[in-house]
This record gives C-alpha cells, structure tokens and sequence, in this order.
C-alpha cells in the first residue's frame, strides 16, 4: 500500500455552492443562516461565525471548470505537491492541474474513487515546518488584581481557571483559563517590563470579542458580574448583535493607588 502523506495537515473543508446568483446567495447565506462574509473576490465565500474552518464558497458561473464538490486545505504547499504525487501514483484522474494561482493558493483538482472533484489546496506563505507551525494563539490581558479578574470571568462567562502561577509571595503572576475550547491569561500590571494595565493607559487598547449562542444572556452575565457596559446591546448595520462592556473598576484595598480590575473590554458577538 503506497505511504500515507505525512506532510498533510488538513485545517478546513471548503463546501461549493453553484452561484447563478451571487447577490441571492449572499442575502440566503448571511440573512437566512447566518454565516459571515468573509470574501467577495474572486469568489464569494462564507463562514461560520462560531467556526471558522466551516466555509462555503459560490463560485460565479464558470470561474471554475469542472466544479469541484468541496475542497480540502493541507496547510502547507508542499503537502498539495505530495498529494498530487499521490494521486498520480493511485491512478486517479486530476482534471485540473496543478497550479499557483495569481490569489495566493496553491491546488489541484482530483476525481475521488467515486467520482467526486475534489480541489486540493494551500495557501502559499504559510507554515514551512512543523517547527515554525503556530500551534496556538491566545491573549494575556494585563490587569492590575489578576485574582479578581479571574474571578470575574469564571462568574460572568464561565470560564474555567486552568492555572494559578504565582511568585515567591504567592501573588499571582499567570492565570490561565479555558473557555469552551479557547484559552486566555491575566497577569499583574508590571511597569518594568513594559506592562501596562487599561486603566494606567486610560482605556483599552484591545478589545477581546466573544461570539457566542445567546449575546443577550452573556450581556446580561457580565453587566450583573459589575461590568460597566459601554455601548447597549442592539442589532448593528453589519450584521451582527453585540454589545461593549467594560469590566468592573474597584480600588484594592491593599493599596489605594491598585485597581482591583481593569477596563480591558469584552464583546459579545452573534449573528442575527
């Protein structure tokens, strides 16, 4: 049996859609199931805002020929060119050939055992070894009382602490938290090291978004946990239903001049 491809590392599949009318299935797409733009050229593409490795793309009628039924993404080039090899070998019938595309993709069309056109793709300057392969990618919110900000993000989001890390005096210096599959930490306000807390700066120069089922109910978690909303929950122009809430800002009393939370700043984000 010829050797499994061990250079594939397959991040998303890529559903087609025939497009005979791109403007009605953007308006089908967007309004009626809720998937974001994420695309307009040179084809329209479409993804879940809970999940962005599901997609849809609506090719215009005749950009691509012969259509394929969905696409698989490999990660890196080279592993398209492996595949390719592949293919070839198993006697399969690549019915588009292999190709670099002026929009930064690399790929190739191939016919399955039964049948199916698949388009095998990657995108050019991505990872080149699993040593520079990013792995994961996660905020550290700087904030001057790590352990109430912890504690406010379990009760109004709840979120899972994961980790406490602390110095030789037992003060926090990580805590890291899992929330439904994603990760973030908070850590003290350290001005040698260049970390500077929301409040000391006089506002919040990230905003840490959160997509969510049910963007009233978060709202009203983080608005009841202390949180000082910002801009009301209401529907947006763009799309979306979301609201600005700033965590809470109390005074510690370990020191007058230590905030106990920041004004790092949360959004609840959900289509509508």
């Amino acid at each position: 049996m010829p050797e499994a491809n061990d250079v594939a590392r397959p991040i998303r599949t890529i559903c087609y859609a025939p497009g005979q009318d791109v403007d009605a299935s953007r308006a089908f797409y967007t309004e009626v199931l809720g998937l974001t733009l994420s695309m307009e050229r040179p084809v329209l593409g479409l993804t879940s805002p809970a999940n962005r490795t599901a997609q849809v793309l609506v090719p215009p009628v005749g950009f691509e020929h012969p259509q394929p039924s969905f696409g698989i993404d490999l990660g890196r080039p080279e592993a398209v060119d492996t595949a390719h090899a592949a293919a070839l070998g198993r006697g399969l019938r690549v019915v588009y050939p292999l190709t670099d595309e002026p929009w930064g993709v690399r790929r190739f069309f191939v016919e399955d055992p039964g049948g199916t056109t698949i388009n095998v793709l990657a995108h050019h300057g991505g990872p080149r070894s699993d040593r520079t392969r990013v792995t994961r990618v996660s905020p550290r919110l700087i904030v001057p009382d790590p352990d109430l900000a912890s504690a406010y993000y379990q009760e109004a989001l709840g979120a899972e602490q994961i980790l406490r890390a602390t110095d030789p005096d037992g003060l926090p210096v990580a805590v890291i938290h899992r929330l439904d599959g994603f990760s973030f930490t908070v850590s003290p306000a350290v001005a040698e090291w260049g970390w500077i807390a929301p409040d000391e700066l006089g506002g919040a120069p990230v905003l840490v978004e959160i997509e969510c089922a049910d963007q009233d109910d978060v709202a009203a978690r983080m608005a009841d946990g202390g949180g000082e909303v910002v801009v009301p929950i209401e529907n947006r122009p763009y799309g979306k239903r979301e609201d600005v809430c700033a965590t809470p800002s109390a005074t510690s009393g370990s020191s007058p001049a230590t905030r106990a939370e920041p004004r790092s700043t949360a959004t609840a984000l959900c289509g509508w």
